[in-house]
């Protein structure tokens, strides 16, 4: 049974990357236990809105939107560089693919559709995924390498946006790596191998593998 989430709790991202951390090590135990560890947030939908330029958007594919410009090799570098911390707001983040192999073993608890059709996907997904922004706008002649790139949480990015430019922090004070937190990707490729047994799949058969290629991980 949904729950349908139409505004993000203050703390959002802490609360989610706790519940999902505490989850993911359970699950190689038992999916059942993990399963019970995930039940505080199992079956949220998103149906808020988050203001861009001034204007709703509630279902937007914001990796895709903000980063269509980046490769996807590059952004996992500048991920892993942000030690997986959202410049904006020094929130913890959980890469988008690794969120999807979660929805792969939990697509009733932890739904996921790769449009984000409103409805369809889980809150953690705005929460929690970052995306690799440019400092210097592109349409100001700001390059796409890591160096102009900083990684923010989807929902930061967005209402980013709306604000003046100089009521920004600056994003080039990188919060320092905090060492007990990788985003959960040295637990990812057990995810995935635990998906593919017991789950459904939520993205193409190569979608998991090239992820784990691009962060330096091997499959199990």
């Amino acid at each position: 049974m949904s729950r349908e989430i139409h505004q993000l709790r203050s703390g959002a991202a802490d609360w989610y990357s706790g519940v999902l951390d505490a989850a993911t090590e359970a699950l190689p135990r038992s999916i059942d236990d993990a399963r019970q560890l995930l039940a505080p947030i199992a079956g949220e939908v998103w149906m808020g809105s988050l203001t861009l330029h001034g204007a709703a958007t509630a279902g937007t594919d914001t990796d895709t939107r903000t980063s269509r410009r980046v490769s996807d090799r590059t952004r996992a570098e500048v991920f892993r560089r942000d030690g997986f911390l959202c410049t904006y707001c020094g929130g913890r983040t959980i890469p988008r693919c690794i969120l999807v192999a979660i929805s792969d073993v939990f697509p009733d608890d932890f739904p996921y559709h790769a449009h984000y059709r409103r409805g369809t996907v889980h809150p953690a997904y705005w929460a929690l995924a970052p995306e690799a922004d440019h400092v210097l706008a592109h349409a100001a002649g700001g390059t796409s390498d890591a160096a102009n790139l900083t990684t923010l949480h989807a929902m930061c990015n967005t209402r980013k946006s709306s604000l003046a430019a100089d009521s920004l922090p600056v994003v080039g004070e990188r919060p320092a790596p905090h060492r007990a937190w990788d985003g959960l990707l040295s637990r990812y490729a057990e995810i995935v191998a635990i998906g593919e047994l017991t789950g459904r799949r939520h993205a193409s058969a190569g979608y998991h593998s090239s992820w784990l290629r691009r962060f330096g991980q091997k499959a199990v």
